[in-house]
């Protein structure tokens, strides 16, 4: 069955370029187009599609008052963001993705540069993955903060997200307990120019507090670094963060199974990870890695999750020790730091 697609954009340009990439997919139908929020609102009550592609700054009224209404009258319709990468574009993108929307779509400053024409494959693999996201119509359970270890640990978190990450953390790091003993590494996919805006919003929410990770950055307790989008994030031998742009890993940069890897190679059967919602498979070599090395891994239950694409990797390639939904993840994660970890079988 095809996917019926309905583009909300201000820009003339980009809704004529999405209309032609659309059009040439045989697994999709485009079935309508407007150039503001208040048309994307109608269409969308009108039409009824399967995805909708949300201009992030619009005339008349703007998508993240749009997002609002289609997810109150529209609730099955997926909302794919289509965002600028500006700074203004990334915090408003991270609003969008804490209010329903799924996923984003980042094109360039300059909508007619080659940059945004060769970005063809990225949008259509976005919206076809639209396939695999549930819908929320209720709201998710409440998660209850865990309780704080009593006393300071030489272990380390590490957590992989991807579609559907950014809500998810920010519920998993409103569960976190005040004075957490352990640093804490986070890669969410996520294009550069959106990580910093993201962490920030890390920052706002929970206890243990949050930034966009730089080279050198020393690892400590308590604190917690968010791989910076397009760069690869890893622990070096001395214990400090290095980043890196080689080639992207499962069509991923960055890519949590090279982390997961490194901080197994430091601190042996001292991680703790954590595999959440997401496409692909990123995350299940290095969860199988962290389990071998005597580790703990816990990953995201379908039943929370937006995508149960990397848990369900990371399950069937042995690199899971529990299974767990979102609300009980802070816990478990809490619970690992309090114990000692046992080798993996």
């Amino acid at each position: 069955m095809k996917q019926k697609v309905l583009i909300v954009d201000d820009s003339a340009f980009i809704r004529r370029v999405l209309t032609d990439w659309i059009a040439g997919e045989p697994d999709m139908e485009l079935v309508g187009v407007g150039k503001n929020g208040r048309e994307g609102v109608e269409l969308a009550q009108k039409l009824n599609p399967d995805v909708m592609t949300l201009d992030v700054q619009m005339p008349i009224m703007d998508g993240l008052t749009a997002l609002s209404e289609v997810r109150k009258t529209c609730p099955k319709v997926h909302v794919l963001m289509v965002s600028s990468v500006t700074t203004q574009g990334a915090v408003e993108t991270i609003k969008a993705l804490d209010l329903g929307a799924y996923d984003f779509f980042s094109k360039p400053n300059s909508a007619t540069s080659l940059q945004f024409l060769e970005s063809r494959g990225e949008l259509l693999e976005k919206i076809r993955s639209a396939r695999y996201v549930k819908s929320r119509v209720a709201s998710p359970k409440p998660t209850p903060v865990a309780t704080s270890p009593q006393k300071t640990s030489d272990k380390i978190v590490v957590i992989a997200s991807s579609t559907g990450g950014p809500k998810t953390l920010v519920q998993l790091w409103e569960s976190l307990p005040k004075g957490f003993p352990a640093p804490i590494l986070i890669v969410q996919h996520m294009p550069a120019g959106f990580t910093h805006s993201f962490a920030m919003r890390l920052n706002q929410v929970g206890t243990v507090p949050c930034h966009e990770a730089k080279k050198g950055d020393a690892i400590l307790p308590g604190q917690a670094l968010l791989a910076p989008g397009g760069q690869h994030m890893l622990i070096g031998k001395d214990g400090r963060i290095v980043l890196n742009e080689e080639p992207t890993l499962h069509g991923v940069r960055p890519a949590a199974d090279y982390l997961f890897e490194t901080a197994s190679t430091l601190y042996g059967n001292r991680v703790i990870g954590a595999v959440l919602t997401g496409m692909g498979r990123d995350g299940a070599e290095g969860a199988v890695t962290i389990r071998k090395a005597g580790g703990y891994v816990v990953g995201e239950n379908e039943s929370s999750c937006v995508v149960y694409g990397m848990p369900k990797a990371a399950m069937k390639a042995g690199g899971i020790d529990a299974e767990l939904p979102l609300e009980e993840i802070g816990s478990a994660i809490v619970g690992a730091l309090s114990r000692r970890l046992k080798n993996a079988s």
